[in-house]
Formats: structure tokens, sequence, C-alpha cells
């Protein structure tokens, strides 16, 4: 196993790594399990899709081997946000951690990335954190700062809806580290449950931009997002009908 630093990331981020310095979860406990870790000892570090779970399995498996515990890092764990907050049921799809603001329009915080995450789950093996996952937290990051830092606490229901999404790839996004720089570009109120804005999304890793986004979203109240779903519901159906029903009808 490559001395010196080895990244270790979850199995479903790891894909087909070219390099020994970035191992999953799997194949690091397998490399411990057949004797291949020794001196001089690798730094073992952990990142995406390797939480308080997957460190403790790798403590305990260094820990029964009889080998240094004291080369696995212990980095801190940023917070993930709350599920309401990026409008998400499940925590392990949180894509969002550690969320501040830098200054008046500049908000930064951090990828996480679990490896039990959905779109994760569901593609094809790949080295590098995928375009879905990327434009999933474009949406996310952008839900968080309306809700944490636009919108008033009113406690009338409210719905977010996109106008538009932008997104651009630079560079191939490595399950490692990476900052999520938030630039607020416009916003325009109509009330404290009333708003528009748009922002660009940087997804900065190793000093670099690897991918950008841009979200253009609306906010309102949950009442009035209704009455317009539903004319328009009502609106399409019956063209939708006549046209099945015309594509049934016999020829001649």
């Amino acid at each position: 196993m490559s001395e010196g630093v080895v990244f270790v990331v979850g199995d479903n981020l790891a894909g087909s790594s070219p390099s020994a310095h970035l191992l999953s979860l799997s194949e690091l406990l397998s490399g411990l399990r057949d004797g291949l870790v020794r001196e001089p000892w690798p730094v073992l570090v952990p990142e995406q899709g390797v939480e308080r779970y997957e460190r403790d399995l790798v403590r305990d498996r260094l820990r029964r081997l009889g080998l240094p515990e004291s080369i696995l890092q212990d980095p801190p764990i940023p917070e993930v946000l709350g599920c309401a907050e990026v409008h998400k049921h499940n925590p392990d799809n949180v894509l969002i951690a550690g969320l501040h603001k830098v200054e008046e329009d500049l908000f930064h915080a951090s990828l996480r990335v679990s490896d039990r995450q959905e779109m994760v789950l569901d593609h094809a093996s790949s080295a590098h954190v995928t375009a879905m996952v990327i434009t999933e937290m474009v949406r996310q990051m952008s839900l968080a700062i309306g809700e944490r830092y636009l919108l008033g606490t009113t406690g009338v229901p409210r719905r977010f809806i996109i106008n538009s999404l932008e997104t651009s790839f630079s560079k191939f996004l490595l399950p490692l580290p990476a900052r999520i720089e938030y630039r607020l570009e416009k916003l325009s109120a109509k009330g404290p449950d009333r708003i528009r804005f748009q922002g660009r999304c940087d997804v900065v890793q190793a000093g670099i931009t690897a991918a950008s986004g841009s979200m253009d979203m609306v906010v309102m109240e949950e009442t009035r997002s209704a009455q317009i779903e539903e004319r328009q519901f009502l609106e399409a159906l019956p063209l939708l009908a006549e046209d099945r029903q015309c594509e049934t009808l016999p020829a001649g």
C-alpha cells in the first residue's frame, strides 16, 4: 500500500481510482486484512463518504491487528445543514455543510457527499463526483441561502420554484475536500414570504474552480403556488386527453 498520504473515500465514490493514493473503504480494509499496510506507515485521511461510523470501522481493524491507530487522521466533520433548509427528507442526501456568511452577498460552505447519497447509489461507477450531484448541490445551496438568509420567519408555508438553472464544468471534481462559494447576484422582494433571487455557485478544489452553477428562483406563499399549479393542471389535462383520444381513433 502506498506510503505517504492515502485518501480513503466511500466505496461508491472511489470508482476505478487510477492512483494508489486514493482508495475505497473496502480496499483499505482488505489491505489491512492482507497485511499490506506496514512501515513506513502511510497517513490515512478519511474523505467524502467516510464519516464517523466508517472511521470507527478502520480504527477497530487497526486495533485488532495491532497497528498504530495514529496513522488514521481524524479531521473534523463539518455539520451538515438541516433537511428543512435544503428540502430533503433523508440526511444522507444533504450535500451542504458548514454554511456561513463571509460578506454581505458572499457565502461559503463545504461539499459533503455521503456514500449513501441517492444519486451516488444509482450511477455508473467513476472516480469523480458526477455532474448530477454537483447540479443538485447548486440547487441545495440556493435553497439554503434563501431559507437561512433571505426570508423572514413569519411561519407562512412557502414554496421555492426554479425559473432557470445553468451549470458548467471545468475539471473533474475528486471526492475530496471542496469549498462552495455562493455569490448573491439579484434579489427582489415583495414581502417577507415573496421574493425572487439569483446567485452564482462555484465549487473550488485545490484552489481551482471545478464547476459553476447559477439558479434563478422565486419564493411565494404555498397557497398562491398551489392555485397556480391547480389552474395550469386543469388547463393542460383536457388538452392531453384530447391528444390521446386522437391517437387512439381508427385511421380512415
